[in-house]
């Protein structure tokens, strides 16, 4: 799946009972506090506590201590710690938990009471007393970035009044998280807030909070709060955080974005488009059509970084589902390196060893049991060597181990079906080089990529292979390609073109809080201001350009543009081309919209001749909800 400036994996893991998993890459400083913070580190000497939740039982608040105070404006003072214990000010609990239940091994202290309760004794700022906490992150073996937190929970009536949060810190990259009762998978909105060694205030509005993605999209309604929690991340990491004076804003006290006229309504520019002779002679060309077309993707499952085989959460019913609705192929993204038992200890053996143990057991398990039943049901079936942990990233790439590795993965696929009589099974190399940044030199990719190949027919002349470029399976980088030698192999490039649209709300990317975005451009759903369309003044650049030169891009003669260089370059080199990923996430734009989008990439697969497959089944780019195909796409998709 295509992210082409942010991207994060699907799915998060199993959850803690109270942890709270945020997904994505931190990079910020892992030193400890500088010595003028010395104070929160002396707090830390006698505590220990490594569990997963410190707060006290709960006992009947005063209705001094549930009332909303503050001394400054509004909203309510959640916390000025100043108390010295854990009950918050308006008679809720603190906590802190850690990633143990996950199978991380981090560890956090925090200075505790004399039953053993969180207590608030370092220095806060401008006062004498502030929440700390100490932590050592340690991934044991856990898949994710390990973790620890803490946080408190909110009890107050009018919450829909408050529009943001304000609190002063010291110490360590955290992300803050405003959890609502309206989100029930762990996905919260949540702002990623950066390290600071000297006392420093963070203001977080409401309206610039966004999920992670990886779970259900709901949207945020702060009359639904129920915790504000905090979280630190990053293996190896050892740092410290000192948090004082939280503070919940009403509405009236959060700023607001200048409403400006920056955009202009103008009338649609519709690209022209010449399309030559686009004639493949190749019999590949003719297979892709018969049996790449018209397909889906099964996400969010064994594609996942904690996504090992252990049970069918898809299954015959839902390829027999497909085929009754008219979808041709399955593409099954799947991780395959996470068979291999010792892959770490296999990539880091200097000594050449060639023994690489893998659990055929279990991923035949899988494999022949959708091999069976697309046969069945009459659906080619692909097997999409799927990563989403980043493992095979910019080191990995140059690592002939790594290479080795994958190679040997492929060999024992291929060997397993190379007696398969089927002309309809597939063998997708890698979906997406270097998923988790794109940064992949087109060099080691294509090394890997003759290593995997050259693997596959040591044992394996008959099924075809997949093939696509780096840069997300980008078409400017396939472009620039000579095909391989081997003639057995069809070429693969991803579209979500126009990016803005397809991606809007989307919070693994930079268009996280865009919406309301048309497909297609249409002067009378356009307005002059962009703030209409969620644009920010924190937005990227590259999001606001897009939104400004939308009028020229949201529309089909666009796509059509951008498909037909992939085309000339199938044609020049007579080998056929597919896309096999493509689809709009339902966070903010409407099914009509969306099945606009769709009708128009299945009507430039028509005519072009490229085949395609959607991404994907269920979840945020869903074809199907509750056991049916979604009103409109199968006239849409020409199903």
């Amino acid at each position: 799946m295509k992210h082409p400036f942010t991207k994060v994996f699907s799915v998060c893991g199993i959850i803690s009972l109270l942890g709270i998993i945020s997904c994505g890459d931190d990079s910020s400083s892992t030193k400890t506090l500088e010595d003028s913070s010395s104070s929160v580190l002396e707090a830390f000497s006698s505590s220990g506590a490594t569990g997963d939740s410190l707060s006290s039982s709960s006992t009947e608040a005063s209705s001094s201590s549930i009332a909303e105070i503050s001394s400054s404006g509004k909203g309510a003072l959640i916390d000025n710690f100043e108390d010295g214990d854990n009950e918050s000010l308006i008679g809720t609990y603190w906590y802190a938990y850690n990633d143990s239940k996950n199978g991380g091994a981090s560890t956090y202290t925090t200075p505790l009471d004399t039953a053993g309760q969180i207590a608030t004794t370092a220095a806060g700022y401008n006062s004498t007393k502030a929440f700390s906490i100490n932590y050592k992150l340690n991934k044991g073996t856990y898949e994710y970035d390990p973790y620890i937190g803490w946080g408190v929970t909110v009890d107050l009536e009018n919450t829909g009044r408050f529009g943001g949060i304000t609190y002063y810190y010291i110490g360590g990259a955290h992300t803050i998280q405003i959890e609502t009762s309206d989100v029930e998978d762990y996905d919260n909105y949540l702002k990623s807030i950066p390290a600071a060694r000297t006392w420093t205030k963070a203001t977080i509005r409401f309206q610039d909070l966004a999920q992670s993605g990886w779970g259900k999209a709901v949207a945020f309604n702060a009359a639904h709060i129920t915790a504000i929690s905090f979280q630190a991340k990053g293996d190896g990491k050892t740092d410290s955080l000192i948090l004082d004076n939280l503070y919940l804003m009403d509405s009236s006290e959060v700023e607001k974005d200048p409403i400006v006229n920056d955009l202009t309504i103008n009338d649609p520019v519709i690209p022209s488009v010449t399309i030559g002779d686009i004639t493949i002679s190749n019999p590949l060309q003719a297979k892709a059509m018969k049996y790449l077309n018209k397909g889906i993707n099964f996400t969010n499952w064994l594609e996942n970084a904690d996504g090992k085989f252990d049970g069918f959460t898809y299954g015959e019913t839902d390829i027999k589902l497909f085929s009754d609705n008219g979808i041709k192929a399955l593409r099954l993204p799947i991780d395959l390196d996470l068979y291999a038992d010792n892959r770490d200890a296999f990539v880091a053996d200097t000594t050449g060893a060639t023994a690489l143990d893998i659990d055929t057991t279990t991923l035949f398990t899988v494999l022949d049991s959708f091999a069976v039943w697309t046969e069945r049901h009459g659906l080619s079936f692909t097997i999409d060597y799927h990563e989403y942990d980043g493992s095979y990233n910019k080191t990995s790439s140059a690592d002939t181990r790594y290479q080795a590795m994958m190679a040997i993965m492929w060999k024992t696929v291929a060997a397993h079906f190379a007696s398969n009589p089927r002309e309809d099974l597939f063998f997708e190399l890698l979906n997406e080089p270097g998923i988790a940044n794109g940064n992949i030199a087109q060099a080691n990719w294509t090394i890997t990529a003759q290593g995997m190949i050259d693997s596959i027919r040591t044992v394996d002349n008959i099924h075809t292979i997949l093939f696509g470029d780096v840069e997300w399976y980008d078409i400017s980088y396939l472009k620039k390609r000579t095909p391989f030698t081997d003639d057995n192999i069809i070429y693969v490039f991803h579209s979500y073109d126009p990016f803005v649209f397809t991606h809007q709300s989307a919070s693994w990317t930079e268009a996280a809080t865009i919406k309301n975005l048309p497909f297609p451009y249409d002067t009378s759903r356009w307005s002059t201001q962009s703030a209409y369309f969620g644009v920010k003044s924190n937005t990227a650049s590259w999001v606001k350009t897009a939104i400004k030169n939308y009028y020229k891009t949201g529309n089909k003669e666009y796509i059509l543009q951008t498909w037909l260089t992939a085309k000339e370059w199938a044609v020049t080199n007579n080998v056929p081309v597919i896309c096999n990923e493509f689809g709009a996430y339902n966070g903010a734009s409407t099914a009509q919209d969306r099945l606009n989008y769709l009708k128009a990439v299945r009507e430039v697969s028509d005519t072009l001749q490229i085949p395609i497959s959607h991404w994907g089944y269920t979840g945020g780019f869903s074809l199907f909800e509750n056991g049916k195909m979604i009103e409109g796409i199968k006239e849409a998709l020409d199903l």
